[in-house]
């Protein structure tokens, strides 16, 4: 089963984000926000950040989640790209990020990606089968 696929919207791109359980929708989610901002293939799982994020409801919670992930990105240059969910219920989340720090002699930012939006969120399970849907202000 793939990770995830790409969708075209306007100025922004778009997410499906596929799994067999709730977790893995939400580990390929965040495995697809690294991925569409640098070459996973140059990150090392050289460090680990446990994360903890409260949320609504799922929906909002997957926004949530990714949102940290990108402040992380951002304000610490962090490039994560290996997840693992120690506790996931409707509101919240326990997790650990695994990555390294941004290094300009071996990582290059393919998108910039400027936000994670609420715009189309969904989350959703059909025939034992998860699907995510996420757009990121690029």
């Amino acid at each position: 089963m793939k990770k995830y696929e790409t969708f075209d919207h306007t100025a922004d791109v778009g997410i499906r984000v596929f799994g067999r359980t709730l977790e893995e929708v939400f580990v390929n989610a965040a495995y697809a926000l690294f991925d569409q901002w640098t070459d996973l293939r140059k990150v090392r799982e050289k460090i680990s950040q446990e994360i903890s994020v409260q949320g609504a409801d799922r929906e909002d919670l997957l926004i949530r989640w990714l949102g940290e992930l990108l402040f992380l990105g951002e304000s610490r240059g962090y490039l994560f790209k290996g997840f693992s969910m120690r506790r996931l219920d409707s509101t919240s989340l326990q997790a650990v990020a695994r990555g390294e720090i941004f290094d300009p002699s071996r990582h290059r930012f393919k998108t910039e990606i400027k936000a994670v939006t609420y715009h189309q969120v969904e989350i959703k399970e059909a025939d034992g089968k998860w699907e995510g849907r996420v757009i990121f202000d690029i």
